[in-house]
């Protein structure tokens, strides 16, 4: 949450550098994107926001200035772009933004006393928040055009880094947990005798699983307490366990499936595969989109007053 305001913030200070150039003739012009004007003011205050959001110091800005500008000057092209191109976001849905956010605090005096412990007025916050939802609306808007991932660029992949999807030995159990040996000893016995051990784990099991019938799902081999995890591992399919003490209680165990050391099928793969390569695709896009977009759109920067500014 801290992050996702911070980010916000980070907004505010973009927002500001939207103003027209006749209202502040007196400002010096720094840097000029398009028809977008960047006051020496408005460049130190975004610097400071993107130095505090990255950890460098007063100090180390000289060292990173160059890297600084091309963030801010990527910036302002993606805002140049959407105003040309009439992307905008609508009071609709700049307020449904806003209520997605409230719901992590109790209430709305919560919300504005935290941004008054960051030195944010409301209004200001909202206008940062609305130019944060352009650009992602923008990014949105241009990244269509990227191309889906195809099923021989997915195969590809998984024939070439089969490594990535190698898989350990792995079991899928049930366990009902009791704070003493007496109760589970009890309860064994109960199994024993045919009682269903989802039911014995809904009443009387003290671990979060128990509401699903003391359903674990799937663990890797390394995963375990060293003591759950020679008992598990050693159990048959569909056998119930003796009692096993740890840190956490006392343990009765039932596996239910078992799979061997192994690969990863490219059925079990394909999406994290297509996630991981339409994530290259659009970073690749991304990149020559801006590259594009400098051809577009004029970028002057004032070398010699930048020399003189005080950026730290």
């Amino acid at each position: 949450m801290v992050k996702r305001v911070f980010l916000i913030v980070l907004a505010v200070s973009f927002g500001a550098s939207a103003c027209n150039i006749l209202d502040r003739s007196e400002e010096k012009v720094v840097i000029i994107v398009g028809e977008r004007d960047i006051t020496t003011d408005e460049l130190k205050r975004d610097i400071q926001y993107l130095t505090s959001e990255m950890g460098v110091t007063d100090e180390g800005v000289r060292y990173v200035i160059d890297p600084l500008l091309n963030k801010l000057v990527d910036h302002y092209l993606v805002l140049e772009y959407g105003r040309q191109n009439g992307i905008t976001v609508s009071e609709k849905e700049l307020e449904s933004e806003i209520q997605e956010i409230m719901k992590d605090y109790p209430d709305e005096a919560v919300f504005r006393q935290m941004l008054l412990k960051r030195y944010l007025d409301f209004e200001k916050w909202k206008e940062g928040l609305k130019q944060q939802l352009l650009v992602k609306k923008i990014m949105r808007k241009v990244s269509e055009s990227i191309t889906p991932v195809t099923f021989e660029e997915i195969n590809t992949y998984y024939e070439t880094h089969r490594n990535e999807f190698k898989r350990p030995q792995m079991v899928k159990f049930r366990q009902i947990v009791t704070r003493s040996k007496g109760e589970a000893e009890d309860i064994r016995k109960r199994l024993e005798k045919g009682e269903n051990m989802d039911d014995l784990a809904r009443q009387h099991s003290i671990t979060p699983e128990a509401e699903m019938g003391g359903q674990v799902g799937w663990v890797s081999k390394g995963d375990l307490n060293e003591s759950m995890e020679k008992r598990i591992f050693a159990l048959p399919i569909g056998r119930i366990s003796q009692i096993t003490k740890t840190p956490y209680g006392y343990h009765i165990f039932e596996v239910q499936s078992k799979r061997p050391e192994g690969y990863r099928s490219l059925s079990e793969a394909m999406k994290e595969i297509e996630s991981t390569l339409f994530l290259r695709k659009q970073e690749t896009f991304h990149e020559r989109w801006l590259i594009q977009l400098r051809g577009l759109f004029p970028v002057r920067v004032d070398k010699d007053l930048l020399a003189t500014l005080e950026l730290g």
